[in-house]
């Protein structure tokens, strides 16, 4: 499995744009009235974010379910250091930074209040793994020094901040009940539960550290995702053609599930978040 776009709500299109052309350096790949789809690259642009404008949007409880935030995965330590310093150049503040051992991070918030990640990952074979196949994951303070060394300080001056190659890595969600999300991505979609920390989990396919990530950090039964809010609107899933099937076979008769042609389908999770997976 891999992730493609997440698509949010915006009642301010044009802030919206501004922060994501002009501070993170992402380009347009087609726009209409009410839509905008942006990527990174200049040659083959990967689409990123897909901004929907609304402007009767509300702004979502502070306790809702929703979008804690979504990843961007840059190619390498390298394209992290560029990142660093071409988007701090441009007078962003991050939020802050990490090294989470499988991977190192970058976190800041666009002017809607969503949150991003921009993350490079550690080698596959450097992650520490348990006996049962998990991996281990922590949130420590991440070598800044060491990562501006990757790259010369003339990178800041590259308009391209988020370099070609740079897609979705992982969403994370606010969840409302984190042991029925996780009955949901783990017994339903079939996703492996790869680390579980109490009040937070995290659950991939194919042995990644995670796809997509839950808490309820600030959102335990709070309120389900409403689509006339600020926020979220889907994210995008692309699986094998056989892996398709045979979810598509099994949400045949049920009521969160419909499909869209023959290669897509729509899947509401236990907090009113839409999942588009495509078949690739």
């Amino acid at each position: 499995m891999t992730l493609g776009p997440v698509s949010i709500r915006t009642n301010n299109i044009d802030r919206m744009l501004s922060f994501y052309e002009q501070d993170l350096g992402l380009n347009i790949i087609s726009n209409n009235e009410n839509t905008t789809i942006l990527g990174s690259g200049q040659k083959t642009v990967e689409p990123i974010l897909i901004l929907n404008n609304d402007e009767k949007a509300a702004t979502a409880p502070k306790d809702a379910a929703g979008l804690y935030h979504f990843a961007i995965l840059v190619p390498d330590r390298r394209s992290l250091s560029i990142a660093y310093l071409g988007i701090g150049k441009r007078g962003i503040i991050f939020d802050g930074y990490a090294d989470h051992l499988v991977s190192e991070a970058l976190y800041l918030t666009d002017p809607d209040g969503n949150g991003i990640e921009i993350y490079s990952d550690r080698p596959r074979k450097e992650w520490k793994r348990d006996e049962d196949g998990g991996v281990q994951m922590a949130t420590q303070p991440l070598d800044i020094d060491s990562l501006i060394k990757e790259s010369s300080a003339t990178a800041a001056d590259d308009l391209e901040a988020l370099p070609e190659g740079a897609k979705i890595g992982h969403v994370h969600l606010k969840v409302s009940n984190l042991q029925k999300s996780i009955a949901f991505y783990r017994d339903l979609l079939g996703l492996d539960l790869m680390s579980y920390w109490g009040s937070a989990a995290f659950l991939s396919a194919g042995g990644y550290h995670h796809h997509v990530g839950l808490n309820t950090w600030e959102s335990l039964d709070g309120p389900r995702v409403d689509k006339s809010w600020i926020g979220i609107e889907h994210y995008t899933a692309n699986v094998t053609k056989d892996n398709f099937t045979e979810l598509s076979s099994r949400l045949a008769d049920s009521p969160i599930a419909s499909s869209q042609g023959s290669s897509q389908l729509y899947i509401l999770d236990p907090d009113n978040i839409t999942i588009i997976v495509h078949s690739s």
